[in-house]
């Protein structure tokens, strides 16, 4: 049986004085054990061009981790330009293309941490340039002295996705962001809230599957059953598609 293929866009960093381009192995092995097929698109010049033909191949689409998205795509005020740091316009215009084809065809989308970010703004949501400056919380939403085990509490809204996933009111959810969602996207609902209000998790209930969700489920596989439910079902809804 042919594999379903999902797209995702990589990231970048520096090694060795370096531009890498990569994906991190834990996304690439859930979409493999479920029974789909990744394929890299990679943020590299010549990219652009080539997006019809990844566009051709495309039946899921996963958007993860990556820079600060630029303020101009939120429509940002000055204060949002202060408190952005590191960006790649270009990755956030791959994306964004890859995006607006998926919607329109319906195909599958799971956002996670700055995918998720980008999924809202694409549809009309804006973000916080920095959650802690602007919103002025005192909830933590990254803790660089604890970055793989600082956890938070969120509460889940009933009668949603999330609360089927992981049959739970609360999670405790890592988090790795300081950009947030200021204002979700009209055509997305809640699922999940942090408890200063932040909004850790959407979907769009008029959607087979489009789901945004702050955290990493990839990440703490160990913590909750629904961490690996999450990506049943976003696969699940890419082999229906697909069948």
């Amino acid at each position: 049986m042919t594999r379903p293929v999902v797209l995702v866009v990589s990231r970048r960093t520096s090694r060795k004085d370096r531009q890498i381009d990569y994906v991190g192995e834990l996304h690439l092995e859930l979409l493999i054990r479920f029974g789909t097929l990744p394929l890299i698109v990679p943020v590299v010049e010549g990219t652009l061009a080539c997006l019809p033909q990844y566009k051709e191949r495309m039946d899921g689409l996963l958007l993860v981790e990556g820079d600060d998205i630029e303020p101009k795509r939120f429509h940002a005020d000055e204060a949002n330009f202060e408190y952005v740091e590191n960006t790649h316009p270009l990755k956030d215009e791959i994306e964004i293309r890859l995006l607006r084809r998926a919607m329109k065809l319906q195909i599958p989308i799971m956002g996670i941490c700055r995918g998720s970010q980008l999924l809202n703004v694409v549809n009309g949501g804006t973000l916080y340039g920095d959650v802690q400056k602007e919103k002025h919380t005192a909830r933590h939403h990254i803790d660089y002295e604890n970055y793989d085990t600082y956890r938070h509490p969120v509460s889940i809204v009933k009668d949603t996705p999330l609360a089927d996933w992981y049959g739970l009111d609360e999670l405790k959810v890592n988090s790795y962001h300081h950009q947030g969602y200021r204002e979700l996207a009209p055509r997305f609902q809640p699922m999940a809230h942090a408890d200063d209000g932040l909004i850790e998790a959407y979907y769009d209930p008029n959607a087979a599957f489009v789901v945004g969700l702050q955290f990493h489920p990839e990440r703490m596989l160990n913590d909750y059953a629904g961490n690996l439910k999450v990506w049943e079902a976003f696969t699940s809804a890419i082999k229906d598609r697909s069948r």
